[in-house]
C-alpha cells in the first residue's frame, strides 16, 4: 500500500460549480480548501456510522464530507491534495485518563519502564550512575519498575544501597502507586522504624527488626517525594513537549489529564501559550498532585484558583479523587476478603458520608468528577456517592467518570447506565498478563482475577465505554488497547489464555469509545469525536482499514499523519 504521503500534490484545478458537489459540501463555495483527501476509507463515526471518500478541511475545520466528486470542488491554486490510496481515515484518538504530560521522563530521570527481569533492572541502576541527579545530594529520580519482579511487589532498599551507597535514590513504580527508596533518601525524610503510617499510606517494614524496608506504598510515597529537588521549568517543559509528541505519534488528538496541581501545570500552560500543545485538554485538578492519597476541605480552596490555567484548549473544569490504591497491594478495598488473609477486606479512603458531600460539593461547582476505583467496594462506595450526589442536585450534566474498574460487582455494572458515569477502562490490562498472573491471582484467587474488567457486561447493561490507556503505567496506544479490548488476549504474541471470552466487545465499539465517547466525555461530541461538516479537523490517517483485517493484527496498524486544527503534527519518518 502506497504511503499516504506519496501522492500529495498542488492543485490547480478550477474550483467547480456547486451543482458538481454532494448534498454534504456547502451551500456555496467561496474558497478553495487548505486540503482535499481522495480515496480514503474514511470511517466517519457519526450517528449512522457511515463510510466515505473523501474529506475537505478549511482553518482547522472539516468543509466537506463524502465522495471524490463531490470534493473536488474544494480544491483550488492553494490547496494541498493527498490522495489516501484506500488508507484508513478516523476522528483523532482521545486517550480519557493518561498521564502523558507529566509522564515522559526527563533526561535527569533513570528510566526502568517496560525492563522486564531483575538482573536487567540492575543493570539499568549501574547505567542510571552516571546520571549527575538533582540538588546538592544529587538524588537520582525516575522509576517504572514491575511490580510482579518481585514478590508482593516488594522490592527492598538493598540493591540501591549497594549502587548508591552516599547518594539519595527514589524510583516510582510502573502503577505509580508505590516508591523504592535506598537508605540514604529514607535518611533525609526522616522515615525510621518509628515513623507511623500516613493515611492512607503504608510503610513497608522488615518483618524483623521493624526498620523501613525501601518500599513507600500509596500516600507514604509523599514522605520522600515531597523533599526531592523539583525539576526546573525548562526540564519540565521538555517533558511535556515530549509527551505531547509521543500522544501525537499515536494517533491522539484529545485527553484528560488527571492529577496536576500548580507545579506541573506550569509548564502545560506555557507551552499552550507558545502554541505547541496540540492536544485539546481537560485537567482534572488535584490538591494533592496525582499521586494517590486523600485530601481534606483545602481541596475547595485550591480548586476556587483554577482559572488561572484555563486556556482555549485547557479546559481545568474537572477534579480527581482516589477512591482506593490498587488490588495488588491490599490497598484496594473489596466486598469479600482478599484470598491472601493478612490484608482481610482492605481499607476505604473516605468514609461514605465523606463521598457523598465532596460528591454533591463538587458536581454544584460544575467540576467533572474523575473518580480512580479499582476494587468493587471503592467502584461501589463510587456509584452510591454519584446517586447521593444526583438526589441532592439534579441531573448537572457534567460528565462524571470512574477509571480503572479492575473488579465490578454484578449488582454495581447497570449503574453506569443509570447514573449516566463514563466507565472509563484501561482495557490493554484485559488479559492474563504477567502482573495479573503473578499478583492478582495471589490477592483475589482464580475466579475473581477472570472477572476484572467486565467491558462487555458495561455496555450491555447501557454503560457507555471510554477508552484510557493511565501511561505511563501502561502503552499509551490506542490501537494495542482497541485490539485486547476485542481478543482479550496478548496483543503482543497474540498467543496465551483468554481473559473472560464473553467480555469481548467489537471493533465498532472500541472506535467509538476513543472517538465520539472520549468527545463526550470532555463535553466537546459538538466539535470533535466524528468526521462530519462544520467539526474541528483533528483527524487520524492510518496505513490499513481496520475492518479488513483480523483483530489479531490491528496492533500492527501504523499511524501515517496526525492532523490538528487541519494541520499535520505528526508523520513517521519517511525514507
Amino acid at each position: 500500500m502506497k504511503n499516504v504521503f506519496g501522492k500529495t500534490i498542488v492543485a490547480s484545478t478550477v474550483v467547480f460549480a456547486l451543482a458538481a458537489c454532494s448534498e454534504t459540501s456547502r451551500e456555496l463555495v467561496t474558497d478553495p480548501a487548505d486540503r482535499v483527501f481522495l480515496d480514503g476509507a474514511i470511517y466517519t463515526v457519526d450517528g449512522e456510522r457511515s463510510w466515505s471518500e473523501a474529506v475537505a478541511t478549511d482553518g482547522g475545520r472539516i468543509v466537506y464530507v463524502g465522495d471524490n466528486a463531490g470534493a473536488r470542488a474544494f480544491i483550488g491554486d492553494a490547496t494541498q491534495l493527498v490522495e489516501l490510496d484506500g488508507q484508513m481515515m478516523l476522528p483523532g484518538f482521545h486517550d480519557a485518563h493518561t498521564h502523558i504530560l507529566i509522564g515522559v521522563m526527563a533526561d535527569e530521570e533513570c528510566d526502568l519502564l517496560r525492563i522486564e527481569t531483575r538482573e536487567e533492572v540492575a543493570k539499568k541502576l549501574q547505567e542510571c550512575q552516571s546520571i549527575d541527579g538533582l540538588g546538592e545530594d544529587g538524588w537520582l529520580i525516575g522509576g517504572g519498575w514491575g511490580e510482579w519482579l518481585w514478590p508482593e511487589a516488594n522490592p527492598q532498599k538493598g540493591l540501591l544501597d549497594i549502587l548508591y551507597p552516599d547518594r539519595p535514590v527514589y524510583l516510582e513504580s510502573s502503577f505509580g502507586h508505590a516508591g523504592w527508596a535506598n537508605s540514604r533518601a529514607l535518611e533525609i525524610a526522616g522515615i525510621d522504624g518509628e515513623t507511623e503510617n500516613p493515611p492512607a499510606g503504608i510503610i513497608e517494614r522488615d518483618p524483623e527488626t521493624g526498620e523501613p524496608s525501601g518500599t513507600l506504598r500509596e500516600s507514604a510515597m509523599m514522605l520522600v517525594k515531597n523533599i526531592i529537588p523539583a525539576l526546573t521549568l525548562e526540564q519540565e517543559t521538555k517533558r511535556v513537549r515530549a509527551g505531547v509528541a509521543l500522544a501525537n505519534s499515536v494517533g491522539i488528538t484529545a485527553i484528560i489529564e488527571p492529577g496536576l496541581n500548580d507545579e506541573p501545570m506550569r509548564p502545560v500552560v506555557s507551552l499552550a501559550d507558545a502554541g505547541e500543545l496540540s492536544l485539546r485538554t481537560v485537567v482534572s485538578l488535584s490538591s494533592i498532585g496525582w499521586n494517590a492519597g486523600v485530601f481534606g476541605d483545602e481541596v475547595f480552596d485550591y480548586l476556587a484558583t483554577r482559572e488561572q490555567w484555563r486556556r482555549p484548549d485547557i479546559d481545568v473544569d474537572s477534579v480527581k479523587i482516589y477512591m482506593d490504591g490498587v488490588i495488588e497491594y491490599g490497598t484496594s478495598p473489596l466486598l469479600e476478603p482478599y484470598a491472601d488473609e493478612k490484608y482481610g477486606s482492605g481499607e476505604f479512603f473516605y468514609e461514605q458520608a465523606v463521598v457523598n458531600d465532596y460528591f454533591q460539593r463538587f458536581d454544584a461547582m460544575g467540576l467533572q468528577i474523575h473518580v480512580h476505583a479499582i476494587g468493587d467496594a471503592a467502584i461501589r462506595r463510587a456509584l452510591d456517592g454519584f446517586e447521593a450526589m444526583r438526589a441532592a442536585n439534579g441531573v448537572s450534566g457534567n460528565r462524571h467518570q470512574i477509571v480503572h474498574l479492575q473488579l465490578i460487582h454484578e449488582d454495581d455494572r447497570p449503574r453506569f447506565g443509570e447514573l449516566d458515569i463514563g466507565a472509563v477502562f484501561q482495557s490493554l490490562w484485559a488479559y492474563p498478563d504477567d502482573a495479573a498472573m503473578e499478583l492478582d491471582v495471589p490477592m483475589l484467587g482464580e475466579e475473581r482475577t477472570w472477572q476484572m474488567y467486565p467491558l462487555a457486561s458495561i455496555q450491555a447493561s447501557g454503560g457507555r465505554l471510554v477508552g484510557g490507556s493511565d501511561y505511563w503505567v501502561t502503552d499509551i496506544d490506542p490501537l494495542l488497547a482497541i485490539e485486547t479490548a476485542i481478543t482479550r488476549q496478548d496483543p503482543w504474541s497474540n498467543t496465551g489464555p483468554v481473559l473472560d471470552a464473553t467480555e469481548r466487545v467489537d471493533l465498532e465499539t472500541m472506535i467509538a469509545a476513543y472517538t465520539i465517547n472520549g468527545a463526550y466525555q470532555m463535553k466537546l461530541e459538538d466539535q470533535q469525536g466524528s468526521i462530519e461538516v462544520g467539526k474541528r479537523a483533528d483527524l487520524v490517517v492510518l496505513d490499513r482499514n481496520l475492518f479488513d483485517i483480523p483483530p489479531s493484527e490491528i496492533s500492527d496498524a501504523k499511524v501515517m499523519m496526525t492532523i490538528f486544527d487541519g494541520r499535520t503534527v505528526y508523520q513517521p519518518d519517511q525514507e
